[in-house]
């Protein structure tokens, strides 16, 4: 008859803590401390190479006396950390987010491995009366009409027309409207100023992309005139060392250019795309220009809502989940300022504040308001069980894969597991806003 040995379990003693927090106090029986000890005895031999032994084959003894008993437990302890901290969260059913923190109590070969580690959790939520501010915000936003106006979608024909339209070289006076090409240099003081000389440079006349007053001294100039003008940079100008000061500008006019917009009828419409007539077109803007106000009056309408709901809640931000999200506000504002061409140091050195006080002041609103809107959705969705299709998240899945390809991101680059659990997020929580726009 033989016996079965039973392994003693994880003892597991649990702590709530204020700002949303636990502290789990973990005891790892000495018989499975010392499986971790032997595991990490075996890895240590697979890395070391002496003479009279195979590679991988050095004796326990041997690896003790040359590494130390301390480095052997020490690597054990990393293990044991890591498989009894996942399992006590997995077993007691925490929602842990962040990464938490360790704190050894008790460590030795041969001896029970205690230790503790605090971890921020999901925080409990109560959502309140919310009901009644829904319902009286779906009141509201029912009675909204989307309507398109005649002039709106003439607009848009228009800006149409205006992009397509012919660049052509005229003889005549330089005109608001016009683009122009000219050779300029800036001096302050009779002295060529950095950057301040260009050649063919091409520019449209109206824009305001020059400095006040430079356009203006354009206009009346014809293609081979040459003007000499005296202007003061604007006292706000981001170039410190020009700002407030009188510059002479020299300036050649080699271009006078205009549109050559085309007449706006049917021909036009069928130039367009696979449009038949005019009004097939603008039909089809009436379209766009409706879609478009709809999406953001369901913007305005979940932002209610949402707003509303946090009025109504109880809740106790976690500090992690604050910064998690201060991270992410910032690598939105990087991409942002990104796409002006500058980067985060140039950007904020312009706007004369720095990272930390950006972030101070989403701490106090902005921050905590993302963080409630998200927990929010989270809790309805809980609550209301809703849960996106398998097949529907693996279908907009593979959209964003196909997307990613098209833009030459490889495959190695995308965290598919993430991209996985960001769109089941996606999906439920337009089921959550779906049931919410609906409550009467």
């Amino acid at each position: 008859m033989t016996t079965k040995k039973i392994e003693k379990k994880n003892k597991v003693e649990i702590e709530k803590l204020a700002g949303s927090e636990v502290k789990l106090s973990i005891i790892i029986p000495k018989e499975t401390f010392n499986k971790h000890v032997e595991t990490a005895t075996k890895s240590l031999a697979s890395e070391m190479k002496m003479d009279g032994f195979r590679n991988g084959k050095v004796p326990k003894e041997v690896v003790e006396k040359t590494v130390g008993t301390e480095k052997i437990v020490y690597q054990a302890a990393e293990e044991a950390v890591r498989e009894g901290y996942v399992n006590a969260i997995l077993d007691n059913k925490i929602d842990a987010i962040g990464e938490p923190r360790i704190d050894i109590k008790k460590i030795a070969k041969g001896n029970d491995f205690e230790f503790t580690a605090t971890v921020g959790v999901l925080p409990e939520i109560e959502l309140g009366n919310w009901e009644k501010g829904a319902i009286k915000i779906n009141k509201k936003f029912s009675k909204e009409e989307i309507k398109v106006e005649e002039k709106e979608i003439d607009h848009e024909v228009k800006y149409l027309a205006e992009q397509r339209a012919k660049i052509v070289t005229v003889n005549r006076a330089v005109k608001k409207g016009d683009q122009v090409e000219i050779d300029f240099d800036v001096f302050l003081d009779n002295v060529a100023i950095e950057n301040g000389s260009a050649k063919k440079h091409v520019m449209l006349i109206g824009d305001g992309k020059f400095i006040p007053g430079f356009e203006d001294n354009l206009i009346g100039m014809k293609a081979g005139d040459e003007k000499d003008f005296k202007l003061a940079f604007p006292k706000e100008y981001h170039a410190k060392h020009l700002a407030g000061k009188e510059a002479e500008f020299k300036v050649k006019l080699n271009l006078v250019q205009e549109k050559e917009i085309a007449k706006i009828d049917d021909d036009f419409a069928k130039s367009i795309g696979e449009f038949k007539s005019l009004k097939s077109l603008k039909e089809n803007i009436e379209k766009g220009i409706s879609q478009e106000k709809k999406r953001k009056n369901d913007d305005e309408h979940k932002k209610e809502l949402i707003e509303s709901i946090i009025e109504t809640m109880k809740v106790e931000v976690p500090e992690v989940l604050l910064e998690r999200e201060m991270d992410i506000m910032m690598g939105e504002l990087e991409a942002d300022i990104s796409r002006m061409g500058i980067d985060k140091e140039g950007y904020f050195k312009q706007v004369k504040t720095t990272e930390e006080k950006v972030k101070e002041g989403w701490k106090e609103n902005a921050a905590p308001k993302r963080v409630k809107a998200a927990l929010i959705l989270q809790e309805i969705a809980k609550q209301e069980k809703f849960v996106p299709d398998t097949k529907e998240i693996e279908e907009k899945v593979n959209q964003t894969l196909e997307y990613y390809q098209t833009i030459g991101t490889t495959d190695d680059k995308i965290d598919t597991h993430r991209l996985y659990e960001a769109t089941k997020g996606s999906l439920a929580n337009e089921m959550v806003f779906k049931f919410l726009m609906e409550v009467k």
